[in-house]
């Protein structure tokens, strides 16, 4: 349950960065790609350390 909330988090998390990749200032352009940048790092080692703990259940 908790990977669950993260990756839904995740998907809230950038689709809130996506309005700052519309905006017309260059700092809030480049915030919100590394914004944007930082969420999927994250949810790629959330989904790498669910998919090992699924893993060794099995």
């Amino acid at each position: 349950m908790k990977h669950f909330l993260k990756i839904v988090a995740v998907i809230i998390v950038i689709t809130y960065s996506l309005k700052l990749v519309n905006a017309q200032s260059d700092l809030l352009v480049f915030g919100g790609l590394a914004i944007i940048g930082s969420a999927i790092y994250f949810l790629l080692a959330d989904l790498n350390q669910f998919f090992s703990s699924f893993k060794s259940k099995i």
